[in-house]
């Protein structure tokens, strides 16, 4: 009868030394998981951005138009841009791709300062998205520019943080 409850202790004493190392493992990778956005974080770049952008424009439809240009600065690259247009306010959309590869996509609300055929912007950016090795990117800004409210001409100075 020993015999049987020694049997059945070393049963039980490897049964639970299995369970303990499967619990660790368990725990080891609930702790290295949650440990990951730390890492993560640490891994993430910071970017001052200052550009100058000069757009023009590709075709209007109604309060609608489509802009191209080229960014120099902090991101030299090329731009596209949908913007709809009020007198008062300008949304939009305008996507980034620097020369070093990627993209960087933000929405825009711009202020026209006038009613001017020529007329002052200012506004605010803030990053949505990218691709790329900016796959990750989030940020804001502020910018300033001009319009041609005939041409469609836009020329902007444009400040962000960017986090990619």
């Amino acid at each position: 009868m020993t015999r049987h409850l020694a049997r059945r202790s070393v049963a039980v004493g490897t049964a639970a030394v299995i369970a303990a190392s499967a619990m660790s493992l368990w725990l080891g990778g609930v702790g290295s998981s949650a440990a990951s956005p730390l890492a993560e974080t640490a891994k993430r770049k910071s970017l001052s951005v200052v550009d100058t952008v000069r757009m023009t424009l590709v075709r209007k439809n109604g309060n609608v138009i489509y802009e191209r240009g080229t960014a120099t600065g902090t991101l030299p690259g090329t731009v596209s841009a949908r913007f709809v247009t009020s007198l008062t306010q300008v949304t939009g959309t305008v996507t980034f791709y620097p020369y070093s590869g990627g993209s960087i996509t933000m929405t825009a609300v711009g202020y026209p300062q006038s009613l001017r055929r020529i007329t002052g912007l200012t506004g605010n950016l803030a990053v949505r998205r990218g691709t790329g090795k900016y796959s990750r990117a989030l940020g804001s800004g502020t910018f300033t520019g001009t319009a041609n409210r005939r041409s469609w001409a836009v020329t902007v100075n444009a400040r962000a943080n960017l986090t990619y």
